[in-house]
């Protein structure tokens, strides 16, 4: 069975700079995945890209993606599948 998740948008946030190509596979993957998300550009959600630059030693590394409260950054598409379904055994 391939590893799909059912979320809802809010769960999973993906923060990206246009134009990075990383952050351009990482959200096709995930879409192909069936996986919800929010795409956030950092100079969208000043907020958000604070966040992430706290994570991230103060820099905005794309993509940075939130899974409830938890980081990841850079990581593929099975990475937040896997945090995905962590996070939903914990609830």
């Amino acid at each position: 069975m391939t590893p799909t998740a059912r979320t809802r948008p809010a769960d999973v946030t993906v923060y990206y700079k246009p134009g990075c190509p990383f952050s351009t596979r990482l959200r096709l993957a995930l879409r192909l995945r069936g996986v919800a998300f929010r795409s956030v550009r950092f100079r969208d959600d000043e907020d958000g890209a604070a966040a992430v630059r706290g994570v991230n030693a103060g820099d905005e590394i794309s993509p940075t993606v939130q899974v409830n409260q938890r980081w990841l950054t850079n990581p593929p598409a099975k990475a937040v599948i896997r945090a995905i379904h962590h996070t939903d055994t914990d609830t």
